[in-house]
């Protein structure tokens, strides 16, 4: 997977602006997605552009990047909806959320060390009691190694050595969840070991935790680690793209 083109995350905060960018898709293989020429066109069915990109709701879902999986469920009462969050270095995240009783589901970006993260702004399905709290966590690949990077960060994060032997990074396989979800599991015969009828948590704070929705995903040049909870999130985690408008005017996802 490659690096994400000039969009250091790392990490002291950076500007964040929606300027057009002078490259186009093609100069960093943004290939792959539905490039949209124009937004200006009026949105069908009575809809509203979307702020940031200009994009028509139907327009900025076609733009997702989304896993094989099914698309989640919304929260009961609710529907699914088009989210823009503006990120570092002229790139919007597009994502779906919750929209309840007239209230949407929002997400802040915030930068930090090692891992910058989105957290609640709002949330129209739990309320002001999460608000602030951190649903997912990111860093850039290191190395075009998306495997190694999520290792790494997980490892960092582990204060007792011993629980770090024989930490690996293996597919999740959780009905529900991404189809390329992951998680930093110690090794099947190990965990055999263990009793088969408790919750089991490896690997530090970033790692395996049968009792939450506790996984990472690697796309688009960056690992993400996704801390959703034991309840049904009011963000669609198969959602999250990254894109950016090039100089044709076209909004494109991010290689």
């Amino acid at each position: 997977m490659r690096r994400l083109p000039s969009l250091a995350l790392a990490f002291p905060a950076l500007a964040l602006t929606t300027a057009a960018c002078t490259d186009t898709p093609s100069d960093h293989g943004a290939t792959n997605g539905a490039g949209l020429a124009s937004a200006a066109s009026a949105c069908p069915a009575g809809a509203t552009h979307l702020p940031l990109t200009g994009l028509c709701p139907d327009q900025a879902d076609a733009l997702l990047h989304v896993g094989k999986g099914d698309r989640p469920p919304p929260p009961e009462n609710c529907q699914w909806t088009i989210a823009e969050l503006a990120m570092p270095q002229d790139a919007v995240l597009l994502y779906r959320v919750a929209r309840c009783g007239g209230k949407t589901t929002r997400l802040d970006y915030n930068a930090g060390k090692p891992l910058a993260h989105l957290d609640y702004a709002a949330s129209a399905y739990y309320g002001d009691d999460v608000k602030g709290q951190s649903l997912i966590r990111f860093a850039p690949v290191r190395d075009g190694d998306p495997t190694a990077t999520i290792l790494a960060e997980a490892l960092a994060a582990i204060e007792d050595p011993a629980e770090a032997v024989g930490c690996t990074v293996r597919k999740a396989d959780i009905p529900g969840w991404p189809t390329d979800a992951l998680v930093v599991d110690i090794p099947a015969v190990e965990a055999a070991k263990l009793p088969q009828d408790e919750i089991r948590s490896a690997c530090g704070p970033l790692g395996l935790d049968q009792g939450s929705q506790h996984y990472w995903r690697a796309f688009q040049g960056f690992v993400w680690l996704f801390d959703l909870g034991q309840e049904q999130p009011d963000v669609d985690p198969d959602s999250l793209t990254l894109v950016r408008n090039y100089k044709d005017g076209g909004w494109w996802p991010l290689p």
